[in-house]
């Protein structure tokens, strides 16, 4: 995402004149209903949901070697992302709604990963090496992507990529899907629709 956004004069124009111009970006009625109104579905949404990758590209030895010492701890910080990034509105209930998407077990098992491992501070420097020189300076943010692409658009990820933004990196898009459910975690939440969109994918690929 940071790539995509990254200096594209079409991705700015189509932020302060897609909603009332869709046609103009090639906006399907699915793109605004997630985008705009762009402040409140982008800023607004991303403050509450971006702590972590603040701290995790500044300070992740700090905050991770907390997390190294107390099960406790781990579990919550990693079982929010999963509450708020299945769906915003399992903020709501007083357990965050975890098991309406998956089973305890399952949860435990991801969490068990980290711990067993002492992973969480490896895991956590990913963003420090990504963006510690700032947005989009990485040599790999400028390179296109010229192979064979797919996209599978869940309607609760964190942030909405439409087909225009997503073409100013990848230059060879085979399928671009709206997906009727899912989030962040779509692989977990709704293995059946990925594995079915990856398939069509494949299929497409094939018959070039």
């Amino acid at each position: 995402m940071v790539a995509v956004l990254s200096g594209s004069l079409p991705v700015v124009l189509s932020i302060f004149l897609g909603q009332w111009f869709p046609g103009l970006f090639g906006f399907e009625q699915e793109d605004l209903r997630r985008m705009f109104p762009f402040v409140k579905k982008y800023f607004y949404h991303t403050m509450k949901e971006s702590g972590y990758m603040h701290i995790q590209s500044t300070k992740p030895d700090t905050a991770g070697c907390g997390l190294n010492s107390s099960p406790v701890g781990l579990a919550a910080y990693i079982l929010e992302k999963f509450s708020t990034w299945t769906d915003p509105d399992f903020r709501d209930y007083e357990d965050g709604g975890l098991e309406k998407k998956y089973t305890l077990d399952d949860l435990l098992t991801n969490v068990m990963i980290y711990w067993l491992t002492g992973s969480i501070v490896s895991s956590m420097r990913l963003y420090k090496e990504n963006l510690a020189n700032g947005l989009g300076t990485a040599k790999h943010d400028k390179l296109p992507v010229k192979v064979p692409t797919g996209i599978a658009s869940f309607p609760n990820e964190l942030i909405h990529c439409p087909l225009l933004w997503a073409k100013q990196k990848f230059l060879d898009i085979v399928s671009f899907n709206y997906m009727p459910r899912g989030g962040h975690f779509a692989a977990f939440e709704e293995p059946e629709l990925l594995a079915k969109d990856i398939q069509q994918f494949v299929r497409k690929v094939e018959q070039k």
